[in-house]
């Protein structure tokens, strides 16, 4: 099932069973997540805002991602008493795992923080670049300047965590800053290859079948990438120049258009064929299915059965 973003302070399911030590230090200093939404293989992206107080992160056992958004000139990271470095809108901290760092906030800012582990840091040199895990290490990083990095976070604030679809859509964004993570800011310090062509054709053929067999369930990009044996980054760009169109942006309109077709048929329940075609939560079939066609569901049938 997909996993929805959450507005609540308290932990989301996948968050019981995996601590994570910077969310647990902000939670502890009276901070809760204005947005969560957990992702594939224990990633997960949040949203914060911050007023004030100070926050130790403690050889946290996972990597983290930081990316202000807004305002951040009364955040400092300090270092025996005193401050070394202050924040700024689109500034960006990368904590890795065992990093020790103490910060001391005087004022608002809102931020977002993208968790993620060694597996996805192994899995991405591999597969982009064939590197072994053991050679890559990353660079702890505090108040520094990515542009690509800050405009991510932009596309991260305007973005609705809400909207049908965009689990999937964050998902490829998750392989995305994993990308960039690694080729900007660790021991790797290469571009990414360059990816031309398109996919062949029998591998668009056994694509274009095996997602129309698999609508009704989650579909990641890594899953998606390892049907035809390629990495997320890859496969991403073929399948963009090969259909038009992301990957999640094709996979929602091919569930779309099996919701239209089965409106079509009386016997089949509303919920029931919002289930089918990977929609858990009804309010979000209904609001993706007009987005497209300009009706509810409802509505789509009462008119196609007249």
């Amino acid at each position: 099932m997909h996993r929805r973003p959450t507005h609540s302070p308290e932990p989301a399911p996948d968050d019981r069973h995996q601590r994570r030590e910077i969310v647990d230090a902000l939670r502890a200093a009276g901070v809760a997540p204005q947005k969560l939404m957990e992702l594939e293989n224990g990633r997960a992206l949040a949203q914060w805002q911050n007023r004030q107080g100070e926050i130790r992160y403690e050889r946290p056992r996972h990597h983290a991602l930081s990316i202000y958004i807004n305002a951040g000139d009364k955040a400092h990271r300090v270092v025996n008493g005193q401050p070394v470095s202050t924040g700024f809108p689109g500034a960006i901290c990368l904590f890795p795992a065992g990093s020790q760092s103490t910060w001391r906030i005087g004022g608002q800012f809102d931020f977002f923080h993208f968790y993620f582990n060694d597996l996805d840091i192994a899995r991405c040199a591999e597969q982009t670049w064939d590197r072994g895990p053991d050679r890559i290490r990353l660079h702890e990083v505090y108040h520094g300047r990515d542009p690509v990095l800050a405009q991510a976070g932009q596309l991260l604030a305007l973005s609705d965590w809400q909207a049908p679809g965009q689990p999937m859509a964050m998902d490829h964004l998750a392989q995305w800053l994993l990308l960039q993570i690694v080729s900007r800011h660790a021991s790797v310090q290469q571009a990414p290859p360059e990816v031309t062509g398109q996919l062949s054709h029998r591998y668009r053929q056994q694509l274009q079948e095996r997602i129309e067999a698999e609508l009704a369930q989650p579909l990641a990009l890594a899953d998606m990438a390892g049907w035809v044996n390629l990495s997320p980054y890859h496969f991403a760009r073929l399948f963009r120049a090969t259909f038009g169109c992301a990957p999640y942006q094709y996979v929602q309109e091919r569930r779309l258009i099996r919701a239209r077709d089965l409106l079509r048929q009386p016997r089949h329940k509303i919920t029931a064929i919002a289930l089918a075609c990977g929609f858990n939560d009804p309010s979000q079939f209904s609001r993706a299915f007009k987005a497209r066609f300009g009706l509810t569901p409802s509505a789509y049938r009462n008119q196609a059965l007249r």
